[in-house]
Order: structure tokens, then sequence, then C-alpha cells
């Protein structure tokens, strides 16, 4: 703030006689006003380019502010590492501080402290990149799924202008750029203390609901609390619970039979403590929740793995999944290991006649013109589509795990790409991630090379734009969407509930 601008001169001399206020145009620096200001932050990625990254965990240890004097304050500290898992924020935002006591005053760094990351990526390029892994050279093979290269531990200290005065209610949203953390350095590598891996914004994106500074979506885990009014999941990887006010524009959206038997009402009518739900949320900068959506995956938990699916087999059924999520009811030693965590390669087969395949269509579910067609038995498997499947002979041996379906569950994919055009409310994309192409490198080969995407006013949610008629050919673009198989009869390949501008 200014204060020879905002004040008369007689005022100006009062505020400066107080020791909260000092420095070059007589800005605040520390104690402005009664009472600390509270902070929320979240943090996105923007996603890489030319890397098939698959999977990319960022483990963020603490964070604080720089004051424009003195130290820095803390504003996370976890007691337990936090992994964040990037490529699901290429579309999404994860929470990590609610709500953060801060002292009033100008602050014009956030730094961010980084465990080691970790990350897989698929190599889509045609030929075998040599790199520097823990020390020695490995090769990835073409089509291979490999392990990335750690990211060290570091801090990093990001620029901001921000003046918190007391009682203040103030969101942070952090983008996490990982295209310039992953350099080319000896085949492959990555770093971020590059420069513009982090950048700190106060400014809400276009495209928000109202009241909103952020939105978290597709929080999925076990109800561990609920009432009439609010609802607590808690997720079974990272340990995180968030709580959610509910109200009457709350919906409740049931999967299909084999994994829910929830009905439209209230939380504690419709759940249980213990049912696996996914929960969509608007947040508000003083960093409380308001759920806009609950779907139930699982009336109650049982063994289930939710990931990537990736090409391991050359017989049909026989696939990878990359771990995203994980429910272990049943007390298995491998499932329940936290060395069984985001990232981790499980084989699964799908082969039984008794599986059964259906597809969670979520926030769309009574979208006009909306069609689950396109996913019904293992020829519709492909290369990127996010699944959710309850298992069972989850085992461990010589360093494969493997599991055998009997429920599989079509839910969002996430990826980014160009716009090649629009009309209506779809577009077409080029540029998708190469081994969900049918191109030279790509592992589908009946996905087209510009695959339509199709959203619905109202049921998808845009974030940066308001609509189709935001996107600008040639520019990229992110979507979460259930991918289809047009070989089985899907209209639009991608069906999105989530259209993000980066």
């Amino acid at each position: 703030m200014n204060w020879k601008s905002a004040l008369t001169i007689a005022v100006a001399i009062a505020a400066l006689s107080l020791s909260s206020c000092s420095g070059v145009n007589n800005v605040c620096t520390t104690d402005c006003g009664a009472g600390d200001a509270n902070v929320t932050i979240t943090i996105y990625d923007t996603p890489p380019t030319g890397t098939n990254v698959l999977s990319f965990t960022l483990p963020i240890v603490g964070m604080s502010l720089t004051p424009s004097s003195g130290s820095a304050v803390s504003v996370y500290a976890p007691s337990t590492i936090m992994p964040f898992e990037l490529t699901h924020l290429q579309t999404d935002s994860a929470l990590v501080v609610s709500g953060a006591s801060v002292p009033a005053a100008t602050y014009t760094s956030l730094n961010i402290t980084l465990g080691t990351t970790s990350g897989i990526w698929i190599n889509s390029s045609g030929s075998g990149i040599t790199y520097k892994l823990n020390g020695s050279n490995v090769t990835c093979m073409s089509g291979a799924v490999c392990v990335l290269p750690a990211g060290a531990a570091t801090t990093v200290s990001v620029p901001i202008s921000l003046t918190l005065n007391g009682n203040q209610n103030q969101w942070i949203g952090v983008d996490v750029n990982l295209n310039n953390a992953i350099i080319s350095t000896s085949g492959i590598g990555v770093d971020f203390t590059q420069a513009n891996v982090f950048t700190a914004t106060t400014t809400t994106r276009p495209g928000l609901p109202s009241g909103a500074v952020d939105t978290i979506e597709d929080f999925t885990g076990a109800v561990t609390a609920l009432s009439n009014s609010s609802i607590t999941i808690q997720n079974a990887i990272t340990g995180q619970a968030l709580t959610a006010a509910v109200n009457s524009n709350t919906a409740f959206s049931a999967a299909p039979f084999a994994y829910s038997n929830c009905n439209n009402g209230t939380p504690s009518s419709c759940f249980l403590v213990g049912a696996i739900v996914s929960m969509y949320a608007n947040l508000a900068a003083d960093g409380t929740l308001t759920a806009t959506e609950l779907d139930e995956l699982d009336v109650a938990a049982t063994d289930e793995i939710e990931g990537v699916i990736y090409p391991a087999s050359q017989t049909a059924g026989i696939v990878g999944l990359i771990l995203f999520d994980k429910t272990s009811a049943s007390g298995n030693s491998i499932l329940s290991a936290s060395t069984t965590t985001y990232g981790t390669p499980i084989l699964l087969d799908s082969t039984s006649n008794s599986v059964t395949f259906n597809v969670d269509s979520g926030p769309l579910t009574t979208a006009p013109g909306f069609s689950t067609v396109g996913f019904n038995g293992t020829g519709s498997l492909l290369a990127g589509q996010m699944v959710r499947v309850q298992v069972t002979n989850v085992v461990n041996s010589n360093n494969t795990i493997t599991a055998t379906a009997s429920n599989v569950l079509l839910r969002w994919s996430r990826l980014t790409a160009t716009v090649n055009s629009t009309a209506g409310n779809a577009f077409t994309l080029t540029g998708i991630p190469a081994y969900m192409s049918s191109g030279t490198t790509g592992m589908n080969p009946g996905v087209p090379q510009t695959p339509l995407v199709n959203s619905y006013p109202s049921y998808t949610a845009f974030d940066g734009i308001t609509d189709v008629t935001g996107l600008t050919v040639d520019s990229q673009v992110a979507i979460r969407a259930l991918f289809l198989d047009t070989g089985s009869g899907a209209q639009y390949t991608f069906q999105a509930a989530k259209v993000r501008v980066p």
C-alpha cells in the first residue's frame, strides 16, 4: 500500500510513528493491522511436452514466506511428508495449506522446500535413450516404461508481491512447470532449480465458480466422518484428509451397481463411514471447502487399485497399471505396504469371463447426449486410460506385482495436447501423448490422429476459459476426460469433465 497517495500528511505522520510500518514509500512490512492473516495455498501443474510422463511425485517438505524485512515465516511444516502427484494436476489442483496463520506484513517470496522427487515415463521416441540413473548409465528402450532420474531435495525461492493485512483471507496458487524442470542433460534429467519451474499468483483463473479461489476435484478416499452438513474423506496413499461442507446444492452421483448402491439424499443417508468416495469441491479464500459433488465408488472398502494403463503384454486383457490410488480392505501385505505408492507398476489380468466393465460418469452422469459407449470389455482397454479395478490375488513375484481383476471401472484420464479445431461444444486435438496415439510410436492403433473431444454446457468445468469458444487453435489445452474406444462404438474419443487452459 502507498500511504502517500492514500492519506493526508497528518495521518501519514501518525502512521509512520507506529512501529509496525516502515520502509520506502511507507509500505507496511510487519504487523500490518490487528490480528494475523490466513493463507491458503494450492498447487497445480503446467505439464511437460515431448516427454511422456506417466507419474511424477513431488514431496513438499515445507513452505515459508519471506517478508520485505525480517526472517521467513513458516506456513507449511508437515509432520509427515506429503507427496503430490503432478500428472493429475495438469487439470486439477491440490490443497497444500488451508488457512495458515501468518503475521500481517509485506512478503516478497514464497520458499518451497522439496524432498527427493520420483517419476515414471514411457519412451515413445522410437529409439533407446541413455541417461544417468543413480550414478550409472541406463538405456530406456523404445516403448519401455522406465524410471526418471530423481530430482534432488532443494529449496526454491519463488518471487511474490503480497501485502497481508490483519484478519485477511488470502489464496496463493503455485504453478509447477514440469517442462522446465525436465532437462536433456545426459539424455534426460530433473532439476527444480532451473528458471521458471515455479510461479506464484494471487489472481484466480477465469471460469471458476463464483466465490471460489480454486477447485479441488476428484479427491478420492475413504469416508472417515460424515453428517448431514459435512463429510471427511482421507486418501489412502497420501494420508491427506479433507473436510467439506455439504449443502442443498451438493450433487450425489452413483457409479454403476457393481461399485455402489448410493441413492440421492444426504451424506448420512447415502454413505457409510468406510465408503470410497470421489469428492469435487469449491475452495474459498478462507481455506474452507464446499462439496459440489460426491461420487460414491464403493459402498464399502475393498481391495482396489486405480491407475493409468500402459501396454505390458501381447495378450489381450493383460495390461500394466501405474498406480495412482489404492484401497486395502483385506490387509494384503503387498497392497497395504507404503512402498506400493504413486508410480508403482502392477501387472493386471482382466481376462476372466466374470469381469465386469463399467464407466464412472461422475459429473457427466445426467448431461444431455452423454454416452458411455466405448468401454465394454478387454478389447476396449487402451494405453492412457485411467481405470479403477477391484482386485484379488495381489502378489509380488520376482519384484513384479501382479493382480487379478474382478471389476474394471473407467475413470478420468488427464492429458495435455494442442487444439486442432473447434466446432460447437466439441474440439479436436493434435499432439496427444505419443503412447496414447496411433502414430508411428503410438500404442493405440484405433485412436484417431486428431481425436474428437466433446464438452457439455453446465456439466463440463472450464478453467482459464468460460467455454469452448475460449480455445485457440494451435494453443495448449489440458483435459480430464473419459477415454473411450471409437472402435467399440464411441462417437467421441474423449468425453470431457474438465477443460483447462494452462
